[in-house]
């Protein structure tokens, strides 16, 4: 009843037949416009032709032979060749031979990316702590009034205390949000969006949003010892990689899908899941019901996937979006007296029923959809892979190639031209060798040579072979990865700064695409991850004044070029001066390599005993070349001493034998003593060793003239003088008888 005032001054009671809104039944029209203007948005934008052309060139399609592919066929690609009425299997006339260049060049352009941004044991983002304020001194006072202090020196000591304290939460953070990345499988989830934008020129990653994990764990009983193993259940964020096809933004939202009003997903499930689903309190369990009832729809929403999904699988669509209170209410969701209007929600359809609709999981509202776009597109979030970059060239080399084979099958045959009246004798007009053609008797025919003839097809294989060249150099060209970055060195400088030089060129591209991928990916991908953890973990000691620092996706580029100067500086760590840890260095280049240091390094055990040791390996290798110098230095000394003994021994045998000669023919201690001084020794006894006898016992010299001959007396001038003169005889050398 309500009651209306009268003009009059008395009250009239009527009642109202207005009708009821049933608010659920609006949000679920509401829905199902939305995901019609969604799913004409992306169609109407063109994008999806050019998706499925980029993945017929991945896999080698096109229209010459696309009925020729038999074997991991594209849906879409198949449909379309059935119904054009071209048979599998029919024999064409020309060459469809495809040459396909777009596949390992999307091949290596996502596996060069994926290295770098993706390295082992290593992240692409850091949880820090808020820089510490400088404060002025009459904002230092004002601090410790506040604070209650005595002096500015607490207020500043109590600051220095909360950095600390903020930077090992940032830490706790950090590691908190790397655990359910790790459980997400975080590097092959962004590996495969990569591979996606690469290919086709988007990926679409998803996250946080809320999954179920499920731990085992063991407990033991104290009394009867028995071990019993039991499951805990409990809700983590997790990432996974979404399929483009299955993406539906918001048709308004530009190059940035934030930007848009909702965002739908389409996914793919079985009878199992859905009734897995009966277990979750949040969803309606009489529409899941009445689903199973159903059945799988028998039209599918929105353009399919190239690849086709089984019909027994229902499509499952999930929106994030704002939704009214009222609606929201209606659906079952509790809400506070002072919420808003207009709330951010999630809300689940299947087969057209609205089987759940709650509060998005982020208090921010925002879609926890990222997209990378390879190259970007003015005004569309989608970008340009690899596949439309060397789409051009792809269709040139096919025609040229296809073109080679043509004229290589007509050039290597002649074309025969047969005159009336010749017949072949088997009655098969195809040529074979030693074939016999017979010439009819009513041919008008003189001479056969004139009715059969052959002509050949000049070849043009050089030409063609130029333009396939001319779209291999190309296709470099166009896709900004140049052979060398495929492990083909080409025309590299052979000198090793040549080689950094002109990789570093070659990469320009690819640290472009890092950069993207820190601006649309890593950061907001994080910064959800860390609203997560500020809304709905328990552990408080890991909560503060963070900001995320994305470092390393852009350095991780540069690390090769970087390998060079770590090595240098790991031969500099061996001197204490520079300060620097061999340790860390060496870890260091192991990433760089994509290797895991924790499999080179000591472990806690080893450092253990080294540390009860108490010798440092340096010094105690220092200690052990100093022994070893030692023992070597003395075996030397030994060894000396023996050789001058042995030399001592040598020198008085060779005495003794000397006296004993000297003794027996006292005459040869002159010529000895000769001998000794043309070698240059010293005599030391300056006495001869043998006295000589002098006085009585000398022997007169009497001269004898050397021409005794009457005739002929000694004359100086006369030529018989020194006849004899240099004739070696017993007499000149000394000897008497």
């Amino acid at each position: 009843m309500q009651e209306i005032a009268n003009k009059a001054g008395g009250m009239q009671s009527y009642e109202s037949e207005t009708p009821v809104i049933d608010d659920r039944y609006v949000l679920l029209q509401n829905l199902l416009a939305k995901r019609r203007e969604a799913i004409a948005g992306r169609a109407g934008s063109g994008i999806e032709e050019e998706w499925t052309e980029d993945e017929e060139h991945y896999q080698g399609i096109d229209d010459a032979n696309r009925a020729f592919q038999s074997a991991n066929m594209l849906y879409r690609s198949r449909s379309k060749a059935l119904l054009s009425g071209q048979q599998l299997g029919q024999q064409p006339t020309r060459s469809v031979v495809f040459l396909n260049i777009t596949r390992p060049y999307v091949d290596a352009a996502s596996a060069r990316v994926a290295d770098m941004l993706l390295p082992t044991d290593d992240r692409a983002w850091e949880i820090k702590a808020t820089p510490l304020p400088t404060l002025s001194q009459l904002q230092l006072t004002k601090l410790a009034q506040a604070m209650q202090l005595d002096d500015q020196a607490q207020a500043q000591q109590a600051l220095e205390q909360q950095a600390e304290q903020a930077a090992e939460a940032a830490k706790k953070m950090q590691r908190a949000i790397e655990d359910p990345l790790v459980e997400s499988n975080w590097h092959g989830e962004v590996r495969q969006v990569i591979e996606d934008a690469a290919r086709c020129g988007s990926g679409v990653l998803k996250g946080p949003f809320p999954v179920m994990r499920t731990a085992r764990m063991t407990r033991q009983d104290p009394v009867t010892q028995l071990k019993t193993q039991f499951k805990v259940d409990e809700i983590k964020p997790g990432s996974k990689r979404i399929d483009f096809w299955n993406f539906f933004p918001d048709p308004a939202c530009g190059e940035n899908i934030h930007n848009g009003s909702y965002t739908w997903e389409r996914e793919y499930i079985g009878k199992r899941q859905i009734k897995e689903l009966l277990k979750d309190k949040s969803y309606d369990q009489a529409e899941l019901l009445g689903a199973l009832r159903d059945g799988p729809a028998k039209t599918r929403e929105g353009t399919e996937a190239v690849h086709r999904h089984c019909d027994d699988e229902y499509e499952m669509w999930i929106y994030h979006g704002h939704c009214m209170r009222q609606q929201l209410e209606a659906m079952g969701v509790e809400l506070d007296q002072d919420a808003e209007e207009h709330l951010p929600a999630m809300a689940v359809m299947i087969n057209d029923r609205l089987v759940k609709a709650v509060l998005s999981p982020l208090e921010s509202g925002e879609f926890p959809y990222d997209v990378l776009a390879w190259q970007r597109r003015p005004g569309m979030p989608w970008g340009v892979g690899i596949s439309r970059q060397i789409r051009t060239v792809q269709r040139m080399l096919n025609g040229a190639v296809r073109a080679m084979m043509d004229n290589s099958g007509l050039s290597a045959s002649p074309q025969v031209v047969i005159g009336n009246g010749i017949t072949p004798a088997d009655g098969n007009w195809s040529l074979r060798p030693g074939k016999v053609w017979r010439a009819e008797p009513a041919s008008d025919v003189s001479d056969v040579r004139g009715a059969f003839a052959s002509f050949a097809v000049s070849s043009v294989q050089g030409e063609l072979m130029n333009i396939i060249n001319f779209s291999l150099k190309m296709a470099e060209d166009t896709t900004g990865m140049p052979a060398m970055l495929q492990g083909i060195r080409g025309d590299a400088p052979q000198t090793l700064g040549g080689m950094q030089m002109q990789n570093n060129n070659a990469t320009s591209v690819l640290r472009r695409l890092a950069k993207r991928f820190d601006d649309y990916m890593t950061r907001p991908h994080i910064r959800r991850y860390f609203d997560w953890m500020m809304t709905y973990s328990e552990d408080e000691s890991i909560k503060g004044d963070f900001e995320i620092d994305v470092r390393a996706s852009s350095a991780l580029v540069e690390r090769d070029a970087q390998q060079q100067f770590l090595m240098s500086l790991l031969q500099a760590a061996a001197n204490p001066v520079y300060e620097l840890d061999p340790a860390k260095l060496a870890a260091e280049l192991c990433r760089g390599q994509r290797l895991d240091p924790k499999n080179f390094q000591l472990t806690e055990e080893q450092k253990a005993q080294r540390a009860q040791q108490g010798q440092d390996p340096t010094l105690q290798a220092k200690a052990e070349l100093l022994g070893a110098q030692a023992i070597k230095a003395q075996a030397d000394a030994e060894r000396a001493q023996a050789l001058t003994v042995g030399a001592r021994v040598e020198a008085q045998y060779s005495a003794v034998q000397t006296a004993q000669v000297i003794e027996q023919i006292p005459g040869t201690a002159t010529t000895a003593d000769g001998l000794l001084r043309s070698a240059g020794a010293k005599d030391m006894d300056a006495a001869p060793i043998v006295p000589q006898a002098s006085g009585a016992g000398e022997v007169p010299q009497v001269e004898v003239p050397t021409n005794t001959n009457p005739l002929t007396p000694a004359n100086p001038q006369s030529p018989a003088v020194g006849m004899q003169a240099g004739i070696e005889t017993q007499a000149n050398d000394g000897v008497r008888y």
